[in-house]
């Protein structure tokens, strides 16, 4: 049983098989506390969000929920897409003006560890898992894009020109730059800030070459900027998504050999 307990930062999957159907993920347990007009955590508790894995799913315990002051209950709801689970919550009946705060925790039963990279609660990041075998180190790697996925459907886009060996590549030189190459430009040097803990990444500042790009080069410099966290697949070669529009989509880079 691994638990995570982080700072904030940054419907349904369904598992059929040819015989009997899985039992779908449901949330169960919605518990929260009475409505308090301010924040009532201490500064170790205040704007955190802890989560479990058990033998019955993911235990999500939120505190100091911000809900309207006529709320009776807390809806929940989620979906679990390419390994990243999207979960809202909001206070019910959510009409009035005024706003108070509680502490909700409830269970996704039916979703393992190995199921999970990332997970979102009302599209902040509060949880991110690399995986037990890979080592969560950029440093000294290469990578090679495959593409840009759109995470709910899995389709990959091919960014033009396909057939450039050196086009759309990174190699992380040091603990906080990277080079590479775009489809016309060089990336001289980039200074990038990363947390293995949280899955948070961030590019800070960015030197190269200017000019005109050709095929998707401009999309893809574009979409290197809105990068806002990561999440490392132990397949092979070792896959790097660098998810951005909230998760909407990621950049699907492969582990290149020394």
């Amino acid at each position: 049983m691994k638990k995570v307990a982080i700072l904030l930062g940054l419907g349904v999957f369904l598992a059929v098989s040819c015989g009997n159907k899985e039992p779908e993920p449901h949330v169960s347990n919605v518990n929260f506390t009475p409505c308090q007009q301010t924040k009532v955590k201490s500064a170790e508790f205040a704007d955190r969000v802890d989560v479990e894995f058990t033998n019955e799913g993911i235990q999500i315990t939120y505190y100091d929920f911000e809900v309207t002051c006529d709320f009776t209950a807390v809806n929940v709801n989620h979906t679990l897409v390419n390994g990243v689970l999207n979960i809202t919550q909001e206070g019910y009946p959510n009409k009035a003006d005024c706003v108070c705060y509680t502490d909700v925790s409830y269970t996704i039963n039916g979703i393992s560890q190995e199921e999970v990279n990332v997970v979102f609660i009302n599209g902040v990041q509060v949880y991110c898992y690399n995986g037990k075998e890979v080592e969560p180190n950029l440093q000294g790697t290469k990578w090679k894009l495959a593409g840009i996925v759109e995470t709910e459907t899995g389709d990959l886009k091919v960014l033009e020109p396909k057939d450039c060996v050196e086009c759309y590549t990174l190699s992380f030189d040091t603990k906080s730059t990277f080079s590479g190459r775009t489809a016309s430009n060089v990336i001289a040097w980039a200074n990038y800030e990363i947390n293995y803990i949280t899955g948070s990444f961030r590019i800070t500042d960015i030197i190269g070459t200017e000019m005109g790009e050709v095929g998707d080069g401009y999309l893809y410099f574009e979409n290197l900027l809105e990068i806002q966290y990561f999440a490392i697949k132990d397949t092979h070669p070792i896959e790097l998504h660098f998810f951005f529009n909230d998760g909407k989509n990621y950049l699907l880079f492969k582990q290149l050999t020394p």
